[in-house]
Order: structure tokens, then sequence, then C-alpha cells
């Protein structure tokens, strides 16, 4: 398909410019000069479009438009002007500016070799066309008419590449050309169509409406932030002469109703609606086509290729520069003028000098007299200096004082703060060193009895021991000497059954050692049982403590939600009774400020308990400012039984922290309160230290910033939370001496908050918490469970081992009766004689006595060795815990006092600080008041100088003893002297000065004024020459490459010929030879051609100097009249296909020829049938 692609990027870049330039690619030096004279087009265009704006050009554009309602429009008339043509011979230029315009038309004596350049040119252009490509800006997308010539309503929708529009007479064909070259601001005698703009309203209607919509799309698209991706231009006509537009953006909302508006849209586009080949209506078409001559054709030629409207602006051009040339002369007779006045001005001045001496002398008393008053000015200016110095250093020394005080109370806070944390440390001692006292005195006094008992039961048990042993050893005596006796009666059988007995004996030992060791035990499992149970009772106290923490949350809750009363609520009872006498009565002489807590609001209510308990009873505490006041105010107290609200007396001025800061990367509690009073806040500062206090709710982090290494800078102290203990606190600190201490913070969890906070952010945080604590007590639930668990182990390893116990005793009874039934069997060998059964029983029970003895003397030395340890280590630790004791009251003696003496140095270090702050204010008014003394003298000296300055921009010496007075006499004198001279001349001096002044300003400005004029000449003629050199060559290129176009386009039927421009005589004429068979032939006049050969040969002619265009939107209007139907074929499909080769372009052919069949349409041609109006439905419209 002939065309170029639109998928070029390089194309779609370039095509703005490119369809306002000639298509022309070469190589050689004649390529270049068709550059230039393109460059050149663009700019004179471009400075034409300014000076229309300031130049009346409608005489020009009135000419041109007499000129084209004058061509003719029949046959006869052709012949008419034919004859009447300009004479062969060469007529000489009229003017000057057609002679340089014209040079001698020298630069068209090369038309054989710019007609082969050209020819070459088209040669070697491709032949092989891909497909057309659309443009993305500046084509017609549809035109609508309402009301418009015989139409109600008339719309065609065109397509972006060529459009045919066909239909019968009357239909509305040329319509759309006219309403085209109308709704774009061109003027309605353009079209031929009529006069004016309400010729064109419809019969019967009042107004009419034009509307032309066009693409805005692409990188090239005018104002698409305003219009969008497409314009819509309206035209507003009525039958009474009113004409309006709007331009609207593509949703159609109104962005302007200026016909500037629509110029620079369509010169933006170069669209080119006035353009007679641009836009052929019908009759220019007829004209062009069948009936011009040769004039006419050459008027449309250089119209078309916009040569007339460069020449129209040229020589507008050359016309200024010859009105500026006339103002030379005029301009020189003025430097004449200008230079005697300025030698007049000069001999007057030179009168001038013969009173030099007087004016110098009069000019200096003028100087001294205006300096005068400012040196009287300094002098007081310079006592008040004085009266600011010295202020200032009592001021510098009272600061001093302040600093001095803020340091002293600052090293007392330090020392009372390590004081305190010193009996903190100590007080915690005091009950462990009491309790460990008393438990040491307890154990030794028990310990000391104990031994008294066990040292009388030892020599008790150690005499029956002894006397047991004796026992023993008398009746084993006995009982050998029985058993010999029996042996030698009884054989071998007793001693078995002895054997028997023994072995019985020794099994029921080891029965009673198993007890023995079975006993042993049971004290560890008592002792597991009873530490169980304890745990167990521990615990349940702490499920009930986190039993009633969540009471207390949900009761906190439940008052926080229902109770939304008054302010003081957490206050004595008699604070708001209280603040209606204080706001009722007259006696203070400032009203006082409190409780300090109503007005200050927390914003971390996390922090509200902490905070509380740290800043303490001064919550409840009134400011005043005086002495008086404070009697006034505590008189009221007592009076209404108000006894926990101390009373302050503080400074109105408020405190300069700037720089006393900690980094803003930590919360202070200052940072953490908002408030309404800087009273207040001054007082917490003083206080409280609030602005050097940081807040760091991790315990972990907190040490980290205070003790790995220094601590940050203006931080004094840090509160944190406590890890374990909910809603306790911890303070750190870090004294200068590098001890640090860290100190428990324990708030009353029942007292309601008395600084102000978001209760809802209160019931959240206490939401929070209860939450909290609801899973703390989950896991105790779940330990207590653990323990439980643990106890009743205990319990069953105790039943256990009584279980046990019990079967050891059965077997003990046991082996007692093996060991009676073994006795029974002896007893019947010694049936006889029953003295050695006896003797063994005594023995027997000597012997269990003595064992039983000899154990219990054995466990009583033992115990009582262990007990004289045991009693020796608790007499040791007794004496150390008196010593520790005593060493205790010392030291807590010792904290006491220090802390007591620390507390009145800093109740002194306070009391002085506020006494100098109060006189750092009464010096700080009276530094205010002399630097305002000073400020006005300063102003006064300020406006004594600068009117001195108006008299003499440097100081004069004022001599010594000469007074304003004194001065002011001597001026007089000497200004009567010289005004006698001055009545003499007629002018004074300042009218001499002046004078001469203007003079030269005038001399000056005339001089320069015909420089400028003649620089501007010279810049003006140099310009017109290039651009008229530029425009030769584009007049010489231009020529050549219509004539190589017009040549190349007849060859495409066969036919031969040429095209004869001159523009010298301004005539333009075709020789065309349709016969192959004259070869020989030059080429024949278009009158004697065939309608349709005279058709055709104007197409070839139309298409050639449409190549020389740069519009991109070409219109014609039945260009195939009069053509048989091959003529139209063939000129149809070189329209085609010469559109098909200017890329980017829009084309709209009208004829009321059909145009089906033929084979070059495709998708790039949109053929729009139109219905005659008298057709159309009602749903047409």
């Amino acid at each position: 398909m002939p065309g170029r692609t639109a998928d070029n990027p390089e194309a779609e870049s370039s095509r703005k410019r490119a369809r306002r330039a000639i298509a022309v690619d070469s190589d050689d030096e004649g390529d270049e000069g068709v550059g230039e004279a393109q460059e050149s087009r663009l700019n004179a265009r471009t400075e034409s479009r300014k000076r229309v704006r300031v130049s009346d050009v409608d005489g020009v554009k009135q000419a041109r438009r007499v000129r084209r309602e004058s061509t003719p429009t029949s046959d006869a008339d052709a012949h008419e002007n034919q004859e009447n043509a300009p004479p062969s011979p060469r007529s000489p230029p009229r003017t000057q500016y057609e002679l340089m315009r014209d040079n001698n038309f020298e630069h068209l004596q090369h038309q054989v070799a710019d007609d082969q350049r050209a020819t070459q040119r088209l040669r070697f252009r491709p032949n092989l066309l891909g497909d057309n490509a659309v443009a993305e800006n500046g084509i017609i997308e549809s035109v609508t008419c309402v009301n418009f010539m015989c139409h109600v309503r008339l719309h065609c929708q065109l397509g972006p590449l060529l459009n045919f529009i066909v239909g019968e007479n009357g239909s509305g064909k040329s319509a759309i050309l006219t309403a085209l070259t109308l709704c774009l601001g061109g003027k309605a005698s353009s079209t031929n169509r009529g006069g004016s703009l309400k010729s064109f309203v419809k019969e019967g209607c009042d107004r009419a409406v034009l509307a032309v919509k066009i693409k805005n799309r692409g990188q090239d698209a005018y104002k698409p932030e305003i219009y969008g991706e497409s314009v819509i231009v309206e035209r507003h006509f009525s039958k009474t002469g009113s004409s309006g537009f709007k331009v609207k953006s593509a949703l159609g909302q109104t962005c302007s109703t200026k016909k500037q508006e629509v110029d620079e849209l369509v010169e933006y586009y170069a669209l080119q609606v006035d353009n007679p080949l641009n836009v052929l209506s019908q009759d220019n078409a007829r004209q062009f086509l069948n009936s011009s001559t040769k004039v006419q054709k050459y008027k449309f030629f250089i119209e078309g290729v916009q040569l007339q409207q460069l020449d129209n602006d040229y020589r507008l051009i050359s016309e200024s520069l010859e009105q500026m040339v006339a103002k030379v002369p005029d301009q020189e007779e003025r430097v004449k003028h200008s230079k005697a006045d300025l030698e007049k001005a000069e001999r007057l001045m030179e009168e001038l000098e013969g009173n030099k001496q007087i004016r110098l002398k009069l000019r200096t008393l003028r100087y001294q007299l205006a300096w005068a008053q400012v040196v009287q000015e300094e002098r007081e200016l310079s006592k008040r200096e004085r009266d600011l110095a010295e202020t200032n250093i009592k001021v510098a020394e009272t600061a001093q004082e302040v600093e001095d005080k803020n340091q002293a109370l600052m090293l007392a806070d330090e020392r009372l703060e390590r004081l305190q944390e010193a009996l903190s440390l100590v007080q915690d001692d005091e009950d462990g060193i009491e309790r460990r006292t008393q438990e040491a005195d307890d154990v030794f006094k028990r310990l000391k009895a104990e031994i008294g008992a066990l040292h009388a039961h030892e020599r008790e048990a150690h005499e029956t021991l002894k006397t047991k042993t004796e026992s023993v050893k008398e009746l084993e005596k006995k009982i050998a000497e029985e058993q010999k006796r029996l042996e030698d009666a009884n054989g071998g059988a007793h001693t078995i059954k002895l054997r028997e007995l023994d072995e019985a004996v020794e099994k029921e030992k080891q029965i009673l050692k198993d007890i023995q060791e079975h006993k042993d035990r049971e004290p560890e499992l008592i002792t597991n049982h009873d530490n169980a149970q304890a745990a167990l009772g521990k615990i349940a106290d702490d499920v009930q403590r986190k039993r009633d923490e969540i009471t207390a949350v949900e009761s906190r809750i439940k008052r926080l939600e229902e109770d939304r009363g008054s302010p003081f609520d957490a206050y004595e009872a008699r604070v708001p009774h209280l603040l209606r006498l204080i706001a009722n009565a007259n006696s203070f002489e400032t009203k006082p400020i409190g409780p300090l807590g109503t007005h200050i609001q927390l914003l971390k209510p996390q922090w509200s308990s902490i905070l509380e308990k740290t800043i303490g009873n001064n919550l409840n505490a009134f400011l005043v400012t005086t002495k008086r006041d404070e009697k006034t105010l505590r008189a009221m107290m007592n009076q209404v039984g108000v006894r926990n609200c101390p009373v302050i007396i503080c400074n109105k001025h408020s405190l300069n922290i700037e720089g006393k800061e900690p980094d803003p990367a930590f919360d202070t509690i200052l940072r953490v309160l908002k408030i309404d009073n800087h009273m207040v806040r001054d007082q917490l500062i003083i206080h409280h230290m609030i602005e050097q206090v940081i807040l760091i709710p991790e315990r972990v982090k907190a040490q980290e910033v205070m003790f790995d290494g220094a601590p940050p800078r203006n931080v004094k102290a840090c509160l944190s939370f406590h890890d374990r203990k909910r809603g306790e606190g911890l303070r750190l600190s870090k004294n200068s001496h590098g001890g640090i201490s860290t100190g428990p913070i324990q708030p009353n969890q029942n007292m309601r908050p008395r600084m102000k906070t978001d209760s809802d952010a209160q019931v959240a945080l206490s939401k929070e918490s209860l939450r909290q604590i609801e899973s703390e007590y989950r896991l105790v639930i779940g330990e207590q469970r653990q323990l439980q668990q643990e106890y009743q182990r205990c319990q069953r390893a105790l039943a256990q081992h009584k279980k046990g116990r019990d079967t050891l005793e059965a077997q003990r009874t046991a082996a007692g009766l093996a060991i009676d039934q073994v006795k029974e069997v002896l007893d019947d060998f010694e049936r006889d004689d029953g003295h050695l059964q006896g003797l063994r029983r005594y023995l027997e029970e000597a012997k269990e006595e003595q064992n039983h003895h000899g154990i219990q003397y054995g466990m009583l030395s033992a115990k009582k060795h262990d007990k004289n340890a045991e009693a020796e280590k608790a007499q040791k630790r007794l004496k150390e815990e008196r010593l520790r004791a005593k060493d205790f009251e010392k030291r807590l003696e010792k904290a006491q006092s220090k802390l007591k003496t620390a507390r009145e140095l800093r109740h002194i270090c306070l009391v002085e600080k506020n006494d100098i702050i109060a006189r750092v204010a009464e010096s700080a008014e009276q530094k205010a008041a002399a630097e305002a003394r000073l400020e006005r003298q300063q102003a006064n000296v300020e406006h004594m100088i600068k009117e001195a300055q108006g008299v003499s921009r440097e100081r004069v010496y004022i001599p010594d003893g000469e007074t304003h007075q004194s001065i002011e006499k001597q001026y007089l004198t000497l200004r009567t002297r010289l005004h006698s001279e001055e009545r003499k001349r007629g002018m004074d001096e300042k009218q001499v000065h002046e004078y001469l002044g203007r003079a030269k300003q005038a001399y000056d400005k005339v001089v320069s004024d015909l420089a400028s004029i003649t620089d501007v000449n010279d810049r003006l003629r140099d310009t017109l020459t290039l651009r008229l050199e530029k425009w030769r060559k584009f007049q010489r290129y231009i020529s050549s490459q219509s004539r190589a176009n017009f040549i190349y386009l007849l060859s495409e039927r066969g036919f031969r010929g040429k095209l004869l421009l001159d523009h010298e005589r301004k005539a333009l004429d075709l020789q065309v030879e349709p016969d192959r068979a004259e070869k020989g032939g030059g080429g024949r006049s278009t009158r004697t051609l065939s309608g349709g050969e005279k058709s055709f040969s104007s197409i070839c002619l139309l298409l050639s100097i449409w190549e020389a265009m740069g519009s991109p939107l070409r219109c014609l209007d039945e260009f195939d009249v009069f053509m048989d139907n091959v003529n139209r074929a063939i000129s149809t499909n070189m329209l085609i296909t010469a559109a098909r080769r200017s890329v980017n372009r829009q084309y709209i052919f009208i004829t009321p020829n059909a145009i089906e069949g033929r084979n070059t349409l495709d998708k790039d041609v949109k053929v729009i049938r139109l219905t005659d109006p008298r057709q159309r439905t009602l749903a047409d419209h």
C-alpha cells in the first residue's frame, strides 16, 4: 500500500515541522538553499504574526480579497483577461522595494540546472510506499452545521487521511468546506458564497452554529493539559450580524471565547483556511482548473505557496524602514538646537565661577548649619548610652547573681537528692537490722537453754550407763557358770536351740534397724509436705492479691466511665469553696493561681501515677506574687478549712530555658505536660527540674542511657517503669562525682489523678492494664494448680510411708513370736532349773537398758557438741548484729541530720533565687526603659543625620565655640549678598545648574536617539536584505520543484508538457501534449485541449503546487466536473497516490460523481455520501 507507516517515532516527532516545509531530499548545494528558504519562510511567518498584532495589514488582506473576488468566472472573461494580459516586453519595477526583492531576477537565471536537480530528486524518490500514517493531531475529525445555509443540521464525520464527499446538488458538500473556512476564522467573502456571515443563516432562522472538531493527541498536541485529546471550535452568528467563538475541550467544557485563541490554534497547526489553494472552494476550483488565465494561475500559485504573504510582510518592513530613514534629518536638526542650548547653559556656568568663593563659603555654612544640630543630638545620645551602659552593667551583675543562685540551687538539689537517696538506703536497712538482731538474740538464748538441759541429761545418762554396764557384766558371769553346769547335764540339743534363738534375735534387730531407717525418712517427707502446704498458701495469697488488683482496676474503670464530675474531686472537699472566695475577693494584688494540677494536662496518661508521686503535694499548691497575697490566701484557707494546699510566692517573669533542655529525642516531664500558665511551669522547673528529668519506659534502656558512660547533656535524672511491680516506677540518677543511684517510686493507687488527662485515654490505659493483670492472674492460677498437684503428691508419699511403717511393725511382731517359741523350747530344757532362764532374761533386759542408755548418752554428747558450736556461732553473730545496729543508728542519725541541713540550705537558696529573679525583672524593666530612651534618641540622631545628609553627604567640621545660632547668622549675611548678584543675572545658582543639567540631558538624549535610529535602520536593512535573499531562494526552488512535479504527474498518463513560470510578468501557463505520437512537439496551449485533458492538466498543476505547501489539510471541491470517466478515474487515482505520498496529511475531495469500484480505494480512503436535505428523515437529526 502506498504511503508511510505511522509507527516511525522519528516521523511522528518531526511531523509538525515537516508539514510546514517542502519535502526536498538532496545532498547537493541546492538542497541547502532549500533548507534555508524553508527556515526563512517559517521565521517570516512567525514575525508576520507578531507584526499583524501591532500593524494594520487589513488593507493588504482586503486588497487580496478584492483581487480574489475579481477573478474571472467564465470562459469569456478568461479570454478577455488573456487579451488584456501585460505585454511581452518586460516593464521595470515600480518601487525601490521591488528592486531589492527581484534583484534583476538573477536567481532565476539557472532554470535548467534547477529543473535537473528537481528531476533527480523525483527520480530517486522511493516508489515503494508503506501504509499511510495517521497524524496524531492537526486533522479535522468532524464538521457540524446547524441552521447553516439550507441545512437544519448537517454533520460530517471525516476520516484521518483521504475523504471523498459525494452527493447530489444541495446535499451540503460545498457547505462542509464553507463551514470549515468560517468556523476556523476565515472571512465570509473568502468562500465566494456570501458577503457576510448573516447571509449564511438558514432562511427562517435567527441563529446558526458551526462546530469543527480537531484531533489533539501526541507530543505536539496544542495545550493538552487544557483541551485533552480533541479541540472543538464553535462559531455562532445571527441574522443581526453578531458573531462569536467558543473553544471547547474534548469533554465539552468551554475554555475560551476569544478569536485570538482560534487564530493561535489555526496558526499552530498551519491549517491556512484563507489560502485559496489549501481550501479550494467550488468557484475557485472551477476558475483554477478550467477558466483561469495565466495571471490568475500565477496569483493562485504565489498565494498558495505563501510567497505573496511573505512579499506583503516584507513590503511592510520596507515601508517601515523608509519611514524610519525619513526621520533622520529631523532628528539631526533637533541635535543642532540641543547643542545651542547646551552652549548657552555652559556660558552661564562660566559666569557663576566668578562668585565661586562666596558660594563655597555659603555652602560650607549651610553644611555646618545642618550638622550643628546633629552634634547637639549626638551629645544627648552619648549621655543616653552612658545611662544604658550603667544599666547593662547592673543587669549583667544581676544575671550573674541569678546564674550563681541557679548553680547554688542546682548543687543544693543534687546534694539533697544524694542525701535523700542515702537516707532511703539507710532506712531500707532498718527493718532488716532489727529483725536480724532479734533473731540472733533469740537463737543464742534458745541454744544456751538447750545446752544447759543437754548437759544435765548427759550427766544423768552417763551415771545410768555406768551402772547398767556393771550389771550386764555380773549377769553374764552368772549365766556362763549356769550354762556350764547344764551342758554337763543335757548334752548338745540345748546348744542348737540357743543358736536358733540367736538367729531369731538377730532378725529382730535387723527389723528394728529398718524401722529406725524408716523413721529417719519421715521428717523429710513431713518437711516436703509442710513446704508444699506453705507454698500453696503463699500462692493462694498471690491469687487473692491479683483478684484484688482486678477488682480495683475494674472499679477504677467503672469510676472513670461513670464519674465525669468536677476536676476538683481529687483535692480537698473545701477547695471549690475556696476558689469561689478567691474569684469574688478584691483584696488580691494578683489573683492566686491554683491548684496547680488544674492547670496541667498530661499528654501521656501511662505516666500519671508516677508523675503524681514525683511532683507530690505541689500539685495542690497555689501561686501568689506578693507576701501580702500569701497572708490573705492563707487566711481564706483557714476560714474554709483547707489544710493540705501549700502557698508559693513566685515571680511573674517567665524563665528562659533555651539551651537547657535535653536532646529532643527524649521525652521529659515538661514535654509530656501541657501547662496553660507560665508561672505554673516555672515553679515546677524550679522545684522539680521537670525540663531536665527524662522519661524512658524500659528500665534496661534507662540504665543504658544514664549509667553507660556520661549521662546525656542537660539530664539530671530519669524515670522508668518497674519491671515486676505494676504501677510502680524507678528513679535513676548519677551525680557529678560518678555515683549512681536507683530509688523506687511507689504511688498511691487509690488516689485520684489531679492532673487533667483525656478520660478516654485513661479508660483505654486502665483496660490495657486490666488485660495484663488478668493475664498474670491466669499464670498465677496455673502455678497454683501445679503446687496443688505437688501438695497432693506429698500427701500420698506420707501415707505410703505410714503404710510401710505398719508393715515393718507387723514383721517385728512376727519376729518376737518366733523368739518366744524358741524360748519355750529352751524352757523345756530348763524346766528343771529356771534359774538360767531368769538370768538370761535379766541379762537381756540389762543389755537393752545398757544399749538404750549408751545410745542416749552418745546422742546427748553429740547433740551437746553441735549445740555448743551453734551457740558459739550464734553468740558471734549476735555481737556482729549488735555492732551493726549501733553503726546503723549512728548512720541514720547522721543522714537525717545532713538531710535536714540540706533542706534548710535548699530553702535558703530557693528564697534567694526568687528574690534575685524579682531584682532581675526590675533591672530588665530599667534596661528596657533605658533602651527605649536610647532608641528614641538614636532615631532622632538618625533623622537629623538624614536631614543633614540631604544637605551634605559628608560630615563637616564644626569649629570650637560655634553654635547653631552663630553659624545661622553668618549664613544669612552671605546669602543676602549672593541673592543681590543673582537678581542682576536673572537666575540663581540652582536654576543655572538645573538649566545646564536639562540642556545636557536633552542633548545626550537626542544624540542617543539619532544613534539608535541609525542603528535600528541599519539592522532593519540588513534583516530585510537577508530575508529577501531567502525569499528569492524560496521562489527559485519552489518553482523548480513545481515544474518537475508537473512534468512527472503528466507522465502518469503518458502526456508531455511543461509548466511556464514567468515571475517578471507574473504569469503562469501550461503547455501540454496529450498525443504520444507527437514526439517532436513541445506541447500545446491548454485552450486547444479538450475539457477532460484541460481538467487533468489543471489537476497535475494543483498537485505540483500542493507539494510545495506545508499545511496538513488539503481541500478540493468538484475537481472532476468537466472530466469524462477516463480522465476522472486517472485524476482520482492520481490524487489518491499523491495523497498517500504526503504522510500525515488529510485530504477532503468533493465530487458529485460516485467513485465506487475504483481499484485504488482502501482502508485509508473514506467515502462520505450526503443526501438531499429534503430526503432526510427526522431520525437523521
